[in-house]
């Protein structure tokens, strides 16, 4: 009989790469820095806000703003990626 260990291993690998007009890794890394500062300068004017050193005004625009900047990026990174 013959032992388990005795059989030949199969391995299947996918080949799977990342392709783009530009470098995929690059613009990942610039999207993933652009939406963390903007989220950033966001919970900061939040903060300010709520202590009343800025006008509520501002935090309705900068969160405007992150949903603007985050989703762009977010397009940007999908089409680089798919179509590039």
């Amino acid at each position: 009989m013959k032992d388990e260990n005795d059989l030949p291993e199969i391995k299947v690998t996918t080949k799977h790469e990342l392709r783009g007009v530009l470098q995929p890794k690059l613009v990942r890394m610039i999207s993933f820095t652009v939406i963390t500062v903007s989220l950033v300068a966001c919970t900061v004017l939040c903060i300010l806000a709520i202590w009343k050193f800025t006008e509520s005004d501002a935090v309705w625009r900068a969160i405007a703003t992150f949903i603007v900047v985050s989703v762009a990026t977010a397009i940007f990174t999908f089409v680089n990626e798919r179509l590039g």
